[in-house]
């Protein structure tokens, strides 16, 4: 990514500029105390007057939270565990039972998983045929 001309002022920060002046506002949330994005689910913890996010992606992705069928631990006894994200259920995987063999198919099973349901892709801009041209 070619750096921006919109540079953040902040103290000691040590971010290259930014694109656009709204990528420098996002970043900006990061040097702030406020959390202006809240989770809708009413009685969540991070719903407004509760503790919220400073990026909106952040609610967003928390949103998995409410959800998400959850992701279970096949290795812990009693399937203790379940994990909102499977990212989460990877990141205690690889803490926790990293010792197992990297050919079991439960391993590999756990850390093929993608997050279920219907998922965004990014839409890239593509330069369309000009008319009159060639």
């Amino acid at each position: 990514m070619i750096p921006g001309p919109f540079s953040c002022d902040h103290p000691d920060c040590k971010s290259v500029p930014f694109a656009t002046q709204y990528l420098l506002n996002s970043h900006k949330n990061v040097h702030s105390e406020r959390r202006p994005h809240y989770c809708p689910v009413k009685g969540c913890p991070r719903s407004e007057g509760g503790q919220g996010f400073k990026r909106k992606n952040e609610m967003i992705r928390h949103g998995l939270v409410h959800d998400s069928p959850g992701y279970v631990c096949p290795f812990c006894p009693e399937r203790e565990h379940r994990y909102p994200r499977p990212d989460n259920l990877q990141r205690h995987v690889r803490v926790h039972h990293g010792d197992r063999s990297k050919d079991d198919p439960a391993l590999q099973d756990v850390l093929a998983k993608r997050t279920e349901g219907p998922t965004k892709q990014r839409r890239r801009r593509t330069i369309g045929h000009i008319r009159g041209s060639g």
